[in-house]
């Protein structure tokens, strides 16, 4: 540096630093500028999630992993990768509102003869499944699937947007009490007293209070989108009469205000009356299954902003046939489909929302051939497929935009054909609003073939703006 001055050389580092900020900006500018991947499709008839009446001889162009523009003009586009629907559906991705993708085995195999790895394995298996049946969103509802979601997002597996809980909630003797007979022991003193569900996270069991509080804050530790707890007893749990009321006030209410401390809320397992009263009065936003419900009860949860998610399989002539309800109680859970077979038309004649649920769980053949008969038999039970089709994307997006600021995904909306959404999205060939088996609903469950095959009908899965199967290529 001899000859210049110190003045210069400030002077001259100072410029120096200055052209390689001006670089960094104006590189960074660059890369906004660029354009991100586009994909245009052309000649669909749109069924945006919302309305009955599809926009007919449409085209919709997705940027990056938002839907950027939708017109029944043609859209100028000439950089984007295009597919002609050929008149096909064009429609939001398919949302399940209730499942448990880590439960999916037998649950006597998952206590006495599994481990932690034999469920993640298949777990690969149920998500890729799911995605090809063309669900881009699925909200877990009890399992140890926070890793499982990890290795979606990072594309590590494939499968789609998961929302998990983490382990159910439950009290002693509660629906998520899964001990054998022999486990139970006749001492609260028993310190060994868990069982595999335990130990593997599918379920907890919380008595009191400071328990239900650090099995809650646990879950969000973890990274739950949501809290689920067990409020009442169940089919396929052994020692809960369904009838039961679980949860005293103060541990619902603690477990509901620790939820709202991280901005998100309370799902809850329930069928009664008096059980879903003590919910509300305490805050939970979402019911499970709540199959047993008067009118009145509706009302309250219609006027209070609940939903309803059942899966209405539930209170199906099949049920008898599910190999995971114990014997016992088949002729209770009949007894009760036919005494509230019209549970779906009164949800919607008391403007209750519900939220498409398969309640994934079990063995996968068996849970597979369910989540397409639920498709076709809520047809049956809410008379029309425009309401399931809207139960299953746009109704079932808001729900799970209830987690606030734990929603993974914030950038767009969920379950609906609209500028600024995210680019999930199904090309269907027909018209799901008149012909639900276009979707994959199927009028059989146990009696269908037990082998998975894709859905011929669904020729397009988009999600996050990325092709997983494409049959027109």
């Amino acid at each position: 540096m001899k000859g210049v001055p110190m003045s210069g050389l400030r002077m001259s580092l100072c410029s120096a630093s200055i052209v390689a900020a001006g670089l960094l900006v104006a590189t960074s500018a660059q890369a906004q500028d660029q354009e991100e991947p586009q994909t245009l499709f052309t000649n669909v008839h749109i069924f945006d999630g919302v309305n009955e009446q599809r926009i007919e001889n449409a085209s919709v162009l997705v940027e990056g992993n938002l839907i950027k523009a939708i017109s029944t003009d043609a859209i100028d586009a000439p950089n984007a990768t295009v597919i002609d629907g050929s008149g096909r559906t064009l429609m939001p991705g398919l949302i399940d509102g209730h499942a448990h993708v880590m439960i999916n085995n037998d649950y006597g195999v998952i206590e006495r003869d599994s481990d932690i790895t034999d469920l993640s394995y298949n777990a690969v298996l149920v998500m890729e499944r799911f995605l090809q049946d063309g669900f881009t969103s699925v909200r877990d509802m009890g399992g140890p699937a926070f890793g499982l979601a990890r290795a979606v997002d990072s594309g590590l597996i494939t499968g789609p947007r998961l929302y998990p809980s983490g382990a159910f909630i439950s009290q002693t003797s509660g629906h998520g009490d899964f001990r054998d007979r022999a486990d139970a022991g006749f001492s609260v003193n028993d310190a060994s007293d868990l069982s595999n569900f335990e130990r593997m996270g599918i379920g907890m069991v919380a008595d009191g209070v400071p328990d239900a509080l650090k099995a809650t804050r646990l879950n969000l530790r973890n990274g739950a989108t949501q809290i689920k707890i067990m409020a009442g007893g169940g089919g396929s749990s052994r020692f809960d009469p369904i009838d039961t009321t679980q949860f005293s006030v103060e541990e619902t209410c603690a477990i509901v205000e620790a939820t709202k401390d991280w901005g998100t809320y309370v799902a809850a397992h329930v069928f009664t009356d008096r059980a879903v009263h003590r919910l509300l009065d305490c805050g939970v936003r979402t019911f499970e299954h709540a199959f047993f419900l008067s009118e009145e009860t509706m009302q309250r949860i219609a006027a209070e902003g609940g939903y309803v998610v059942p899966q209405m399989w539930g209170i199906s002539p099949d049920l008898a046939k599910n190999p995971l309800m114990p014997p016992a109680k088949i002729p209770l859970v009949q007894e009760l489909g036919k005494q509230y077979a019209d549970f779906g038309r009164n949800l919607l004649k008391n403007n209750v929302k519900v939220v498409f649920a398969s309640d994934y769980v079990g063995v996968n053949a068996d849970a597979e051939r369910a989540r397409r008969y639920e498709i076709w038999w809520r047809t049956q039970t809410f008379d029309s497929n425009f309401e399931v089709l809207k139960q299953m994307t746009s109704i079932a997006g808001e729900m799970l935009a209830l987690a606030g600021p734990r929603n993974p995904y914030k950038e767009g909306k969920l379950g609906v054909i609209e500028e600024g959404a995210y680019a999930d999205i199904i090309l269907v060939d027909g018209n799901p609003l008149e012909d639900i088996t276009v979707i994959g609903g199927n009028t059989a469950w146990f009696d269908a073939d037990p082998e998975w095959t894709p859905i011929d009908t669904i020729d397009v899965i988009m999600k996050d703006g990325i092709i997983y199967k494409d049959t027109l290529e």
